[in-house]
């Protein structure tokens, strides 16, 4: 975001600069303040002028467009909204194969410091491709992880209740608290096991 103001700053001010050297050297003086416009000869020329002019204007608007995109990179980063990011890695490719291009014709015309700053640039966008290509997979995932509720409808047995009504065998229980255990005989069976003390229930739907 700091790249792309001062970019869009930079860019306007050359452009402004540009109609008051163009007027200046229709009168004759040259006003280049910068050193970095063309010369009154070359703008004596029709098609260099609106050349001039129209990459003027793409910069700025491309860096003001790419401000706005980095805003938003930044409101979707806090509010894990990965929409947001999608702009913003789009123009980033667009810009990193424009910033290629100009690498390509520095190194043609052997502008050695114009290539080192293409390769530094180039190296710099794709790191923080990368940082935001690997955030909104995180948000994806972070979304799209289930969230374990107890169910309302699954509810623990009591230990009062039959323990074989689940599986449809209805079995008499025995008495809770007997005045005299009965006496053993030959004849007589033992009664049938308790079942088995349970933890209470903690009213959540899972035991304890």
């Amino acid at each position: 975001m700091i790249c792309a103001t001062v970019l869009a700053v930079g860019y306007g001010v050359v452009a402004f600069t540009l109609e008051e050297h163009v007027v200046a050297c229709r009168e004759g003086q040259a006003h280049d303040v910068l050193g970095i416009l063309p010369s009154c000869k070359d703008l004596a020329d029709t098609s260099t002028l609106l050349a001039a002019r129209i990459f003027l204007y793409v910069q700025v608007s491309v860096w003001i467009l790419f401000l706005t995109f980095s805003i938003l990179l930044i409101v979707g980063a806090v509010k894990e909204r990965g929409g947001l990011l999608v702009p913003w890695l789009v123009l980033s490719v667009v810009v990193m194969a424009a910033v290629v291009w100009a690498g390509v014709r520095a190194a043609l015309q052997r502008r050695t410091l114009d290539l080192l700053a293409s390769v530094l640039a180039i190296v710099i966008c794709t790191y923080c491709c990368l940082v935001v290509r690997s955030y909104s997979r995180l948000i994806k995932k972070q979304a799209l992880v289930p969230v374990l509720v107890p169910s309302v409808f699954t509810r623990s047995r009591m230990c009062c209740e039959n323990p074989y009504a689940d599986s449809g065998e209805m079995r008499e229980l025995p008495p809770a608290y007997t005045s005299n255990p009965p006496t053993l005989t030959k004849k007589s069976q033992p009664p049938p096991p308790l079942p088995k003390k349970c933890p209470p229930p903690t009213g959540l739907g899972f035991k304890i």
